[in-house]
């Protein structure tokens, strides 16, 4: 059976499937699958963060299959590709004459690049919180937006998530400040932007 479709994992969520599709649906995840697990935790993470106003954490039945997938309770398959990201531009490692007088910019502004995507990441701290703006792009095309689940993790294990849109956007609201990863689970390999860092200004 061929990888299952987001579509059909979302309508698995949310009981909308058949008896017969809701079997089928079983059967291949129970295989095991490991693409379509990692895409079922996902989805469920979004779903959770929409309902939840993208603040609280995934169910304990999502952070126990996690926990499963990383001690390797299921074969990890040789096709999947994790990437991590390099930073190529940070504004705030850029000498500006605002700087030079004194002045200071809250927004920080960085691009990252992995293999055929670039990644733009914008930083909008604020008096309790921050606001993280992204955009993924595949430079191999000059209209080249990539569809992507994106989640953005704390070194306490805590996970919200979400998916681009059309034009490869996607944001998150409301971070406090500490240290995060950001992963991009694309098609064929997950992106990672390690140790990004949310500070009070």
């Amino acid at each position: 059976m061929a990888h299952l479709k987001y579509e059909t994992l979302l309508n698995y969520l949310e009981n909308r499937l058949s008896v017969e599709e809701r079997s089928e649906v079983d059967a291949h995840l129970v295989g095991p699958c490991q693409r379509c697990h990692r895409r079922l935790i996902l989805l469920r993470a979004v779903l959770d963060s929409v309902t939840n106003d993208r603040t609280v954490a995934p169910p304990t039945a999502v952070l126990k299959l996690a926990v499963e997938l990383r001690q390797g309770r299921y074969p990890q398959p040789k096709f999947w590709n994790r990437v991590i990201a390099v930073l190529s531009f940070d504004s705030h490692l850029q000498l500006s004459s605002a700087a030079t007088r004194g002045g200071t910019t809250r927004t920080r502004q960085m691009l990252f690049t992995a293999e055929q995507v670039d990644i733009d990441l914008k930083i909008k701290p604020g008096r309790e919180d921050h606001e993280l703006l992204g955009q993924v792009l595949d430079i191999r095309q000059s209209t080249g937006f990539l569809p992507a689940f994106v989640s953005l993790q704390n070194n306490e294990g805590q996970q919200r998530a979400t998916e681009t849109d059309s034009l490869g956007q996607f944001a998150f609201h409301g971070i406090t400040s500490g240290t995060y990863d950001l992963v991009f689970d694309l098609d064929d390999q997950e992106i990672a932007i390690t140790g990004l860092e949310f500070q009070d200004e």
